[in-house]
C-alpha cells in the first residue's frame, strides 16, 4: 500500500544530486564548544587560586619566616637595642617549630647566640667574646637561610 502523502524515494542513480556533506562544519563546531569549554575551565581555575590567595592569612605561612619577617634586631644584637627578652622566647618558639629543620636550626641559634651576647655585654674575657665570634660568623647563615625563602633580613 502507497502513502499518498510520502514521495516516494528516487531511484539510486537517478540524477538525483546530494547535498555537500556537512561532516567538516559539525567538527569545527565540536572543537570550537570544546576549546571554549577548557577556556573556561582554565579561568574558573585562575579564579579560584586567586580567591583563594586573597582569603588566606599570614597565618598559613611558615613560622620561621614569620619569625624571619619581625628578626631584623637580631642583625645588631651585638651592638644594637637591647631586643626584650620576650620578643626573643617569641622568635625561638616560632624558629623552633618551622617546618624547614635548616631554618628552624639557624634561626634558634642565632636566637639563643643575640641572648647570650646581650647578657654578656660590657664584659670582657674569653666567654664574652667567643659568643660575640660565635654570633658574627652565625649572622650570614641566618640571612642566607631567611633569603631562601625570599625575606631579607634588615637591621
Amino acid at each position: 500500500m502507497t502513502y499518498p502523502h510520502v514521495d516516494p524515494a528516487p531511484a539510486p542513480d537517478a540524477g538525483a544530486t546530494t547535498a555537500p556533506s556537512t561532516g567538516p562544519l559539525r567538527r569545527r563546531r565540536r572543537v570550537a564548544v570544546a576549546t571554549a569549554a577548557l577556556l573556561g575551565l582554565v579561568l574558573v581555575g585562575v579564579g579560584a587560586v586567586v580567591a583563594y590567595q586573597s582569603i588566606t592569612s599570614p597565618d598559613d605561612e611558615d613560622s620561621g619566616v614569620r619569625a624571619c619577617r619581625s628578626s631584623g634586631a637580631l642583625i645588631h644584637g651585638e651592638q644594637g637595642p637591647v631586643v626584650p627578652r620576650e620578643k626573643l622566647v617569641e622568635l625561638a618558639e616560632l624558629f623552633e617549630a618551622s617546618a624547614d629543620p635548616h631554618l628552624a636550626e639557624v634561626g634558634f641559634t642565632t636566637v639563643g647566640l643575640v641572648e647570650r651576647v646581650q647578657r654578656s655585654r660590657g664584659e670582657t674575657g674569653p666567654g664574652a667574646e667567643l659568643y660575640r665570634l660565635s654570633l658574627r660568623e652565625a649572622l650570614p647563615h641566618f640571612v642566607a637561610a631567611c633569603e631562601k625563602h625570599g625575606v631579607t633580613v634588615e637591621g
